[in-house]
């Protein structure tokens, strides 16, 4: 799920509108709560709501729009804008308002919006930063048929030729591309927004791990083991205090981290600081926390390059909270 959300510009989230299902979805922990803040997390804003199974309430509109309700909400919350979310309802057994217009009387009599294939064609394609510094962000690593190994992520920002010269991190090694593939089909070069295959000369990629990053050495991305980060607590059943163990997840990895210590609790509108040094962060809250990790990651403060700014804690297999690294202190 993670390595696919990482490749995608755009989503479609499915929910079932059956009577009990999509709740046992939408509570805490369940899979609909968990995809809409993974997605999130990974910086995709476009997002597509296919309400399936309204065939099972007979096209309800009542049922539709309570479960638009109740989803639309939480997904503000989480960050997405109402004009970047299409809720569609349809059913997949019998291919209503999938591919063509509803044709279902009980559907027409309510709803007159798109199908779910208009929605696909309505994502825009995202702006690429070609012109930033290289950052492409390590996913995967395996023995390719021919010699040697393969590495495979997708390019955030920059871009990339055969014969490049880049810097592993959190390694600090020089390393030489030579090979690119996309789709399985050699190319010369690579852009922001591809999620290519690399072949690397000059250096030993079994040491390269998911989280690992490719970078520009002349503008190399920083390397830390603390950061300071604005978060969004969501609906938890505890609250978050000083010390509470989290695992955090950027791009396609995750490292078991420690909250050291909460900085503020902060205006939701406006960010400005309401109280400092708060002893706990309670669930519908934005703060300020900083983070201890276990081991030094690569990642950049949010405004820098928003790509590699993203981060969402877990605790207790639940996401607790997702947010935006504001700070990051250098390890000497």
């Amino acid at each position: 799920m993670i390595l696919g959300a990482s490749q995608a510009d755009a989503t479609i989230l499915v929910v079932d509108a059956t009577k009990g299902e999509f709740e046992t979805g939408f509570d805490s922990g369940g899979q609909t709560r968990e995809h809409a803040l993974l997605i999130r997390s990974l910086g995709i804003t476009q997002l597509g709501v296919a309400v399936n199974k309204m065939d099972t309430v007979f096209w309800s509109e009542e049922r539709f729009e309570e479960i638009k309700s109740k989803l639309g909400l939480f997904l503000k919350q989480a960050g997405y804008k109402e004009s970047d979310v299409t809720f569609v309802p349809c059913s997949g057994l019998s291919g209503e308002n999938l591919a063509t217009k509803a044709n279902e009387s009980l559907l027409t009599q309510w709803y007159n919006g798109p199908c779910l294939m208009d929605v696909i064609d309505s994502f825009k394609p995202p702006e690429r930063p070609i012109s930033k510094p290289l950052r492409l962000c390590i996913s995967d690593v395996y023995k390719s048929l021919g010699s040697g190994y393969s590495i495979v992520g997708r390019i955030e920002t920059g871009q990339m030729r055969v014969g490049d010269k880049v810097l592993v991190q959190p390694q600090g090694e020089i390393a030489q591309i030579k090979s690119i593939e996309i789709d399985d089909l050699p190319q010369p070069i690579g852009l922001a927004g591809d999620f290519i295959s690399v072949g690397l000369a000059g250096y030993d990629a079994q040491t390269i791990y998911s989280g690992c990053v490719l970078c520009d050495p002349s503008f190399p991305v920083p390397i830390t083991s603390i950061l300071e980060a604005r978060v969004i607590v969501f609906n938890v059943d505890f609250p978050i205090v000083r010390g509470h163990q989290i695992v955090l997840h950027y791009q396609s990895s995750s490292e078991s981290a420690v909250v050291s210590r909460l900085l503020a609790e902060l205006n939701k509108s406006t960010g400005e600081v309401m109280k400092k040094n708060p002893r706990m962060i309670k669930k519908n809250t934005h703060a300020l926390v900083k983070i201890q990790l276990s081991r030094p990651i690569c990642v950049e403060v949010y405004s820098d390059i928003r790509q590699l700014g993203r981060i969402m804690l877990r605790s207790g297999g639940t996401t607790i909270a997702a947010g935006l690294v504001t700070k990051v202190n250098f390890n000497k």
